[in-house]
């Protein structure tokens, strides 16, 4: 229930041991190296042997999964995947498909059939463009060869022309070639194709004029490939047939491609991960320090797991020596949370607004109750906490193997949908006010009126009175834990002076503010009255010990009592848990009432009755989880977390099995 405690640990190995050492130490996930800086006596050690292969091979098997992956057919969807989690399988079983299967062979095949694919969907693409070309070029008479090559003496231009000069262009080519040479115009203009086709036909001696009377006109050419001979029909049928070709092509190496997808995707995943279990155990080489025999690795292990490190290293005798210290000063420890399993799952809200700081409190455990409980209040449907429970409970039961991320969210829905379910029977919401909208469920109104013992919708001041109590209960919780940890570093006066000088405060002007309502009498008012004065006047003076001077040390005192408006706006945050919990038993109502409306409606009434309960109510649970989720957790981090919580720390980080596809596990032979 707090982060665990580190010890700096140091391994000396002689390198007759080191590949077995190194293999404990990832299959105890314990050991987080750090980086050591070489020295005159030491340096750094160098890259291991195999390190080049395994980089070489992951890279390989990489590649492969990002070319056949997507293609792999399964019947599963991906949220059945990921949540029945990855399968488990042994490191012998990817050391035997390392030693069977030839990767680098496999990928070079891959490579052929994915540059394959590449051309014949290129030259698709070409003939695309062709066939634009050509099929606005359908009244061309003359065979193409005669622009894309001509002849000895006659040479041909293809182009475009404006239509605004396309009279002038053709007069002049006219008068230019008169006999010795020919004009071809193409169709008109139009939206698309504003520049019409032209071409033009002359001797080799007219070229000089031919260019002047083009760039005259806004001629643009148009090169044509050399490979074009025919007439256009000719060549048209040409790229048709071309193109049935390729279609066969395409779908040959489409179909070796999906046969080696279903064939090698399941195998390349295992040798993927595996390949990276063992990049990382080579990787960590070039964090340590070596001699010509002796290696030097230094890092962090949690106290609870050294036992089980010293036990794996045992089998290495006087090869291996392990060295434990605790961390000193200047050493920065990683942070590893350890929780009860009921508070565990509520981890990765600490995390992300930020790790404890090695030594800091964790607050996982102090925050998680009351998460449950502003869940519940601001959801506040019985009905919903119903659905969240059990969904979540069957969830968990089909997919055991489910990340660890999933199973804990849903298990923060379990204990926060029991919450729901205890707030909506207090306040008598159940799918909104589902019981008294609709007759058929009036046996049920006796007994949700017994547990029902606050509506919200018809008294929203009890309801807010209690949010408030609520809410100071969990400042004032926050700033007891800041002294308490102010006494953990022995730093009193910090604690009497800045955290129990001003709950003393807040809670005497507090009290004495609620005895105005009548719920005190007026002796406890002034004994309130008193201690408040009492107690500014204290922070007044305190507030400002560390300026110099006696006005400096006023005046911010009564600045830090001005910031008593902070603690103001942080108790009024806590209203939104009413409106939440108004909104929910609001929108449930309106879905309720539109329901009931509709069963008026004659022959399909109540099947469109049933598909606005439904539908609403989907949309009300969907919209009212996630309103609940946010505004719990902003409480946590504004409200409470600012009161003691720094966060900033590092998570630890150990040489493990980090995977991807499957879940390695170690096996005897390892």
């Amino acid at each position: 229930m707090a982060v665990d405690r580190m010890k700096k640990a140091e391994i000396y190995v002689h390198r007759s041991a080191l590949d077995g050492v190194l293999a404990a130490l990832q299959k105890t996930g314990s050991f987080e190296v750090r980086s050591l800086a070489s020295n005159d006596s030491e340096q750094a050690v160098p890259r291991h042997p195999d390190l080049t292969r395994l980089e070489t091979l992951l890279g390989e098997s990489r590649f492969l999964l990002r070319f056949l992956e997507p293609h792999f057919a399964t019947d599963k969807s991906a949220i059945v995947r990921l949540l029945e989690g990855k399968e488990e399988v042994a490191l012998s079983t990817g050391r035997d498909l390392a030693a069977r299967i030839d990767v680098s062979s496999l990928a070079e095949q891959m490579r052929e059939l994915e540059r394959s694919l590449a051309e014949t969907r290129a030259e698709f693409s070409q003939i695309a463009s062709l066939e634009a070309l050509l099929s606005s070029l359908d009244d061309f008479p003359y065979p193409l060869e005669l622009i894309t090559s001509g002849t000895e003496r006659v040479s041909g231009i293809f182009g475009t022309v404006p239509s605004l000069t396309l009279d002038d262009w053709r007069n002049g080519m006219e008068s230019l070639l008169g006999s010795m040479g020919e004009v071809f115009v193409g169709s008109k203009a139009d939206k698309k194709n504003p520049d019409i086709r032209v071409a033009v036909f002359f001797e080799e001696s007219l070229a000089t004029g031919v260019a002047d009377i083009n760039a005259a006109n806004s001629f643009v050419r148009v090169d044509l490939p050399a490979t074009l001979k025919g007439t256009v029909r000719e060549e048209l049928a040409a790229l048709s047939e071309r193109k049935d070709i390729l279609t066969r092509k395409e779908q040959d190496i489409l179909s070796q491609r999906d046969a080696a997808a279903q064939e090698w995707v399941p195998s390349i995943r295992i040798l993927s991960d595996y390949w990276s279990v063992l990049r990382d155990r080579g990787q960590i080489l070039s964090s340590g320090l070596a001699t010509e025999q002796v290696m030097m690795l230094s890092g962090w292990i949690p106290e609870r797991k050294v036992p089980d490190v010293q036990k794996l290293l045992a089998p290495y005798g006087s090869s291996v020596e392990l060295m434990l210290t605790d961390p000193g000063e200047g050493d920065e420890p990683p942070t590893l949370l350890r929780n009860a399993s009921w508070s565990q799952p509520f981890e990765f809200i600490t995390k992300l607004y930020g790790l404890p700081q090695y030594g800091e409190t964790d607050p996982t455990p102090l925050m998680a109750p009351f998460f449950i409980l502003f869940f519940g209040m601001c959801l506040g449907d019985g009905g919903f906490g119903i659905v969240m429970v059990v969904m979540s409970l069957w969830l968990l039961k089909k997919y055991r193997r489910m990340p660890p991320i999933f199973s804990d969210f849903l298990k923060l829905f379990v204990m926060t949908g029991v919450s729901t379910i205890l707030v909506g029977a207090l306040t008598g919401g159940w799918f909104g006010n589902l019981v008294d909208t609709f007759p058929i469920l009036s046996f049920l109104k006796p007994v949700k009126d017994g547990l029902m013992k606050i509506d919200p919708m018809n008294q929203p001041m009890q309801y807010l009175a209690i949010s408030l109590a609520l809410g100071a209960i969990h400042l004032f919780f926050g700033m007891g834990i800041a002294a308490y940890d102010a006494y953990r570093k022995k730093d009193y006066v910090t604690m009497f002076v800045d955290k129990i000088g001003w709950m003393v405060f807040l809670f005497s002007i507090l009290m004495w503010g609620i005895t105005f309502s009548g719920a005190f009498s007026e002796g406890v008012g002034k004994f309130f009255k008193f201690v408040t004065i009492g107690s500014a006047l204290f922070l007044l003076v305190t507030q400002g010990r560390e300026k110099n001077g006696i006005f400096r040390k006023l005046f911010s005192g009564g600045l830090a009592l001005y910031g008593t408006s902070s603690y103001l706006g942080d108790l009024l945050s806590y209203s939104r848990l009413l409106a939440l919990g108004l909104a929910s038993a609001a929108v449930g109502l309106i879905v309720n009432v539109l329901a009931d409306l509709a069963t008026g409606i004659p022959y399909i009434g109540l099947l469109f009755a049933l598909v606005l309960l439904l539908g609403g109510n989907i949309f009300s649970f969907v919209i009212n989880v996630m309103g609940a989720f946010v505004h719990s957790m902003r409480l946590q981090y504004v409200e409470f977390f600012g009161k003691f919580y720094g966060g900033g720390g590092r998570d630890f980080n150990p040489l493990t099995y980090r995977t991807n596809y499957v879940l390695l596990q170690d096996d005897k032979t390892e």
